[in-house]
């Protein structure tokens, strides 16, 4: 029938029924240790200790309203920061945050640049076509 609820058999006969001391770095699925933490996540070694590096996102974004083609990369390099430092990759973390600030700084001042030749112009041309009419 079924094994079930029925008491386990005993121990087979041997060195007087007593059980072998466990090894010394432990052996179970603890890793030894009852109540140990488990062995960090992530690919290299768990997330390092400390704050992550700022991710310049608030600035990528204003980049890429400023200037588009330069502002796309500073957002994809921004979003990659976070992502990188909980994977344990903190070199690659500082780097994507560094190309983002590059990027989103380049942009930004594109935007600005090219805002204010746009203005001059404008202003010019006002200033020229007002004048002629007379």
């Amino acid at each position: 029938m079924s094994d079930y609820g029925s008491t386990p058999p005993p121990p087979p006969p041997g060195d007087g029924g007593s059980t072998p001391p466990p090894p010394p770095s432990g052996g179970g699925y603890d890793g030894g240790a009852y109540g140990a933490p488990p062995p960090p996540a992530g690919g290299y070694g768990g997330a390092p200790a400390g704050p992550p590096p700022g991710n310049n996102l608030v600035l990528a974004i204003l980049g890429l309203l400023c200037c588009w083609p330069i502002g796309i990369p500073a957002v994809v390099f921004a979003a990659q920061v976070n992502g990188k430092w909980n994977s344990g990759d903190q070199a690659g973390a500082v780097e994507a945050a560094a190309k983002a600030k590059k990027f989103a700084t380049i942009a930004l001042v594109l935007g600005i640049i090219v805002t204010i030749i746009y203005i001059v112009l404008i202003a010019v041309g006002a200033v020229s076509s007002s004048s002629s009419g007379m």
